[in-house]
């Protein structure tokens, strides 16, 4: 009998419970999670998921570890590894933690917000395909084990690197996975370079994500509302806009309407339910923020390509020294 491909999603939070749960529904494929902070609860009683596109449900996962070792000791090897933890390589690298899943054959699909958060996998496993996979997606874990989700759920994905003579297979591996994420409701599509979808996304996260953290709650409405506030954001977007277009060669493509900064802002003041970043909630609860790929890495980028950010460069300023005040 043939072996159904093996997923390990690697981060059970917000983003990894989400696909988990779609990819799970499938009769094509096997999946098992990581959980680290909400692993008891995951591991008892599931996720509760409220959802808006997909409805009300709990989703009890198959298998449930604590670690990547964990996982792999009991049933490794992994087709696909599914990286869903937060990207904060001042504190941990990402890549390190996944090694032991990531054999002979594994894909690494990186699902990390923020700018150059693949190279660190590339580097790691130059034997493996490394694919660049961009969530566009509204979910938040209120408890733990407890998800909300909005009503669209969209992936774009593209090979980062793989070793020679063996893109062809690669690509024909994450297409598969693509047509499981579909089956299941939600839009994937693969494409060549993926990389303008990354800086399509970051109009939102570079610029969001720390102004929240310095307005000192605010939701992404309120910031949007804020005449101040909103022009604040939207010369960030600018920069974004600039800095993205000059490092891809390439316009972006206009997910959800955004071609502009003032787009970007019409569209965060048409959503209903207010937003809070995730850089928010992580500072309110005092956690490393992901401050280098949202903004350090991009700032590096501009500061090698020529392009002035000013905007973005005081509010890394502010948000690390912010975080450095935790201990205070």
């Amino acid at each position: 009998m043939e072996l159904k491909p093996r997923v390990l999603i690697v981060g059970g939070g917000a983003i990894g419970g989400l696909f988990a749960w779609r990819l799970s529904l499938s009769k094509d494929i096997v999946v098992s999670i990581v959980c680290r902070s909400n692993y008891v609860e995951v591991k008892s009683s599931g996720y509760m998921i409220n959802s808006a596109q997909f409805g009300t449900s709990v989703y009890r996962p198959e298998k449930v570890y604590r670690t990547v070792e964990e996982a792999v000791e009991e049933e490794g090897p992994y087709d696909f590894v599914v990286v869903a933890l937060k990207a904060l390589p001042n504190i941990y690298d990402s890549s390190e933690r996944i090694t032991a899943a990531v054999g002979e054959g594994t894909m690494v699909l990186v699902f990390q917000n923020g700018i150059g958060v693949e190279e660190p996998f590339t580097r790691r496993f130059p034997q493996a395909a490394v694919v660049s996979t961009v969530t566009f997606v509204s979910v938040k874990q209120e408890e733990a084990g407890m998800l909300r989700h909005g009503g669209f759920s969209m992936l774009a994905s593209g090979v980062h690197s793989v070793r020679n003579g063996m893109h062809a297979q690669a690509q024909a591996k994450l297409q598969f996975l693509s047509d499981v994420f579909v089956s299941q409701g939600v839009s994937s599509i693969i494409e060549a370079d993926i990389q303008p979808y990354r800086w399509q996304k970051h109009i939102l996260n570079g610029s969001t994500n720390p102004v929240s953290v310095i307005c000192g709650g605010a939701s992404c409405q309120e910031m949007a509302k804020n005449s101040y506030c909103c022009k604040l954001l939207e010369e960030t977007m600018a920069e974004i806009f600039v800095l993205g277009k000059k490092i891809t060669g390439k316009s972006f493509p206009g997910v959800d309407g955004i071609v502009d900064p003032q787009t970007a802002t019409d569209y965060i003041r048409s959503i209903p339910v207010p937003v809070y970043t995730s850089m928010l909630v992580d500072s309110q609860s005092k956690r490393p923020m992901e401050r280098d790929v949202i903004l350090k890495n991009p700032i590096t980028l501009a500061d090698k390509y020529g392009v002035d950010v000013p905007h973005m460069k005081a509010l890394y300023a502010m948000v690390t020294m912010i975080e450095q005040g935790y201990a205070r």
